[in-house]
């Protein structure tokens, strides 16, 4: 039976061990961190170039997103467990195990993309349903009409980050999301204004540069993987497989859970911008912004937590569940230190982000920073229940904080927001922030179960280890 690390827990800010640790998770942390913001940035840079083209562009873009990704992080969600499987393989020293599983994850690509897609095209009749305005709803239509042709380049990459970020090689995937941002931002101005001979296509111009980049990215991105030696033993190109039955039933397994478990986080906010719908573009926008720059800061946990499912998955792979367990709990400490950080930056610098984004309109700038305000408040709470969920990933447990995140988001966020921003059931309507006072408790909620799981699962694998 192994000891408990007790030196550790005496000294854990200045041990060998935590130094270590802390190196590890940056390895990881870092490239997740920039690769994430990548992404992030590709967001906000459609916010402030369609804001700057028209508030209603902006608000049907918007709408369109609040659609699109829960989708993504729903449907496509499945995939992204692929990630801790291909993580435990790696720990266990099972290389040649790895590309054939992320073949088979690429099989289940194409039905998603269909369903996705068949969905997505439901989008307007939706968005009018929820009484959204219908000069929005018509942007919103431009948009989906071209960006829909995305989606399978967007879904497709999934699987090839997991595969290079499952063994440890992040980096890559970084540099490739640093390159498509930097095609969104040309084509969005190319596409979006008419810029540089190009048409003037408003918000079809941004799904158009959406294509462009997607694809483009997939291909580099398969080229590399292809030609660099640092995928060679995982035998991702050595043959081509059909669907195997046994495989996507067991990335189903562990993938719907966590799909679930993505859908139910994003349709929390996006919820909330379908909530905001109704009182107008102006309301819209201060969200969207709040948002987007609440998401920038967001990347610094989920990095963290992508990165614990990683470093956790390798050392179950490895069964060393005490290793395991530490990682884990120290990914919350990691997380939560470095959230603080994001607290104090809202609190000191919300109003001059905001104002830089958005200079025209100060009642947009008002209440954008307001609702940071709130972000602010559950940066720390976000972050724990995201780095406590990374890590049950990597223990493959995404069933638990699935029930964790509806509880806390459907059971409580969701309908203490809308009653408190559109109802007089509590006080007087209070409008988005009554929205974000809802958020707020949902996310307090889902740190406090997600910890309580985490020291649940970590108990049980050792357990488990000490019985053998």
């Amino acid at each position: 039976m192994e000891q408990p690390l007790t030196e550790e827990k005496r000294s854990f800010f200045v041990s060998t061990k935590t130094i270590e640790e802390t190196i590890s998770f940056s390895k990881l942390a870092f490239p997740m961190f920039f690769s994430q913001l990548a992404l992030a940035l590709i967001g906000l840079n459609s916010v402030v170039q369609a804001g700057n083209y028209s508030p209603d562009v902006l608000a049907g873009i918007l709408m369109a997103n609040s659609l699109w990704f829960p989708l993504f992080l729903g449907l496509g969600g499945i995939i992204f467990f692929v990630t801790p499987m291909v993580a435990q393989l790696y720990g266990a020293n099972k290389m040649q195990e790895i590309g054939p599983l992320v073949r088979q994850a690429i099989w289940l690509v194409f039905p998603i993309v269909l369903l996705g897609v068949l969905l997505l095209s439901l989008g307007p009749s939706f968005l009018k349903l929820v009484g959204v305005d219908e000069g929005i709803i018509g942007y919103s239509k431009d948009y989906l009409s071209t960006f829909i042709f995305a989606i399978p380049a967007i879904l497709l990459m999934q699987p090839l980050r997991s595969l290079s970020e499952g063994i440890t090689k992040p980096v890559p995937i970084a540099i490739i999301n640093f390159i498509l941002l930097g095609l969104a931002i040309i084509g969005n101005y190319c596409f979006i204004f008419g810029n540089f001979g190009f048409p003037e296509m408003g918000a079809r111009g941004a799904g158009l540069s959406a294509i462009i980049g997607t694809w483009t990215a997939l291909a580099i991105l398969i080229v590399y993987l292809r030609l660099s030696t640092n995928y060679k033993q995982t035998q991702f190109f050595s043959r081509f497989d059909w669907p195997s039955l046994s495989t996507i039933k067991e990335i189903l397994k562990g993938g719907l859970p966590l799909a679930a478990s993505n859908f139910i986080e994003l349709s929390m906010f996006s919820g909330a911008t379908l909530v905001l719908g109704s009182l107008g573009s102006q309301v819209v926008a201060s969200h969207g912004i709040a948002i987007n720059i609440g998401g920038l800061l967001f990347m610094v946990p989920l990095s963290i937590g992508m990165a614990a499912a990683v470093r956790v998955g390798n050392k179950v792979g490895e069964r060393d569940f005490q290793a395991a367990r530490y990682s884990s709990f120290y990914s919350l400490k990691f997380g939560g230190i470095l959230a603080l950080f994001n607290t104090l930056f809202l609190l000191l610098f919300a109003e001059l982000v905001v104002s830089s984004i958005w200079p025209s309109d100060p009642g947009v700038i008002e209440l954008a920073v307001i609702l940071l305000m709130f972000a602010a408040f559950f940066q720390i709470p976000d972050s724990l229940a995201m780095c406590g969920m990374g890590s049950l990933r990597g223990y493959k447990d995404t069933v638990g904080p699935m029930i964790i995140m509806l509880v806390a988001y459907w059971l409580f966020a969701l309908p203490f927001g809308y009653s408190l921003a559109v109802t007089d059931v509590w006080t007087i309507k209070l409008g988005a922030q009554g929205m974000w006072v809802g958020m707020c408790i949902g996310l307090v909620i889902a740190s406090a179960l997600m910890i309580w799981r985490l020291n649940y699962t970590t108990n049980r694998y050792l357990t488990i280890r000490y019985e053998n």
